[in-house]
């Protein structure tokens, strides 16, 4: 079946397009929770709202919503929107005693009841310690209309929970003094006069990474999507775009959310290293960490493999698969995926009180350097990747980060005090906030946690 001429323009506008953060609702809903007790929600302080600028009548728009439900539906196949699937998994290094066969199955029954009330695709959750114990259930299915499980070992996207790769990345380029955390734009691209001679070129990577540049929440991204053109390029030329933007002084050093700030900050990696981000990621990061099934974009397109789990949307109350990602040069500020075993070899960096180099530790980077990627700045509670808050299931600062491109959505909480981490993450976006949170909620009210 062919779609007509104006659906196929739709759909490429659609494909091309880039989810705006609304920093309104982000903020109000950031700044509203206080304390968080085994009763409230973890992370409802978190939830990242987002809009599309090439699709803003959508929430009242029938038409353009069955538009956009034919651009990914007619992807696959529908065979039916049962979602009676569900996969426990494993506890990695424990005991294979029945008193934990039964806390598994609780584990997993709870999770998928959480799934099936807010009528999820898939749902996965877990926890974890700094050093070998980790703990993840999968309920559900990795695609609606069909019937394969979502197992433990399966990637999710991971949405803006890259941003602290790109600090950590950062930080490891200032341990090896190719920068400082006060290097400013115009010193990084000294030989770019589109940045020297630019108003913004007084910007330092500090203010980059704790998002009070000022720098906008988004350029137009489906004009850096040509895929003839790599992505390096894409970068500079999204950097060349904002430096032509206007300078609003009251917005310096003011929270303002920025995907943009965090791929400049990618690309000022790229100007050091002289290759790409994603080269720069594999080769310090995911390599040194054994981290094996990860990767950029949609996790069934990237490893061409579609029977790995899909995005969804809620079309007309339906469930819809997606294969769809942001664009590929927003990469730095989120498009990594991972399964979550490997995604916990990465949080273990930052949930270790110390980088001490050694077994398990493989990142070279100083105290000093650490610690500053923790530390929010004075104006805020955003540092390098995490916000920074307190929770009073934990003795100490939690980090917590989440993301969705609008059709997966994962969050995380690190409490180094404590030596514990969990996770939720979903194939579906913005709206499994929620469910997330009820996951971590129950993770922390039911699930045992063993002692150092």
């Amino acid at each position: 079946m062919k779609l007509p001429i104006s659906l196929l323009k739709l759909r490429k506008a659609f494909d091309l397009s880039i989810f705006r953060l609304d920093l309104a609702r982000f903020r109000a809903l950031f700044s509203s929770a206080t304390s968080i007790s085994h009763e409230e929600y973890p992370g409802k302080s978190l939830r990242n709202s987002w809009t599309n600028p090439s699709f803003a009548p959508l929430e009242n728009g029938l038409a353009i919503g069955l538009a956009i439900g034919l651009t990914v539906v007619w992807e696959f196949p529908v065979t039916g929107w049962s979602q009676e699937v569900s996969q426990a998994s494993l506890g990695e290094k424990t005991k294979k005693d029945s008193g934990q066969v039964r806390d598994r199955e609780s584990f997993a029954e709870g999770l998928d009841s959480i799934r099936k009330k807010h009528n999820l695709p898939g749902l996965i959750a877990g926890q974890f310690d700094t050093k070998d114990y980790l703990q993840i259930e999968a309920v559900g299915t990795c695609r609606s209309g069909f019937k394969t499980p979502l197992l433990v070992e399966h990637p999710m996207h991971l949405g803006s929970c890259t941003k602290s790769m790109t600090a950590t990345l950062i930080g490891i380029a200032i341990e090896e003094g190719l920068l400082r955390w006060d290097s400013t734009l115009g010193e990084i691209f000294s030989v770019d006069s589109k940045v020297t001679r630019s108003d913004w070129h007084a910007i330092t990577v500090e203010q980059l990474m704790h998002h009070t540049s000022g720098a906008p929440a988004n350029p137009p991204w489906n004009q850096f999507a040509d895929p003839s053109i790599d992505l390096r390029s894409h970068r500079r030329n999204v950097l060349h775009w904002w430096m032509e933007q206007p300078r609003e002084e009251f917005k310096n050093n003011r929270f303002l959310y920025s995907n943009l700030g965090y791929m400049v900050l990618g690309h000022i990696l790229e100007e050091l290293r002289k290759t790409s981000w994603e080269e720069e990621i594999q080769t310090r990061l995911f390599d040194p960490l054994e981290m094996k099934v990860v990767g950029f974009g949609a996790p069934s397109k990237s490893m061409r493999d579609k029977s790995l789990p899909w995005g969804h949307r809620r079309v007309l109350g339906l469930l819809v698969a997606n294969e769809e990602d942001n664009v590929p040069a927003l990469g730095p500020a989120g498009t990594v995926y991972s399964s979550m075993e490997d995604w916990v070899r990465y949080l273990r960096f930052h949930l270790r009180k110390t980088p001490a180099a050694g077994a398990g530790n493989p990142i070279s980077i100083s105290q000093q350097n650490f610690d500053r990627l923790h530390e929010p700045s004075e104006s805020g509670d955003y540092a390098g990747g995490w916000i920074v808050i307190d929770r009073t299931w934990s003795s100490g600062k939690i980090y917590t980060h989440n993301g969705s491109n609008t059709s997966w959505y994962a969050v995380v909480f690190l409490a180094p005090a404590e030596g514990r981490g969990i996770f939720a993450a979903s194939n579906f976006g913005l709206d499994a906030a929620g469910p997330c949170d009820e996951a971590l909620q129950w993770m922390l009210k039911h699930l045992p946690f063993p002692k150092p």
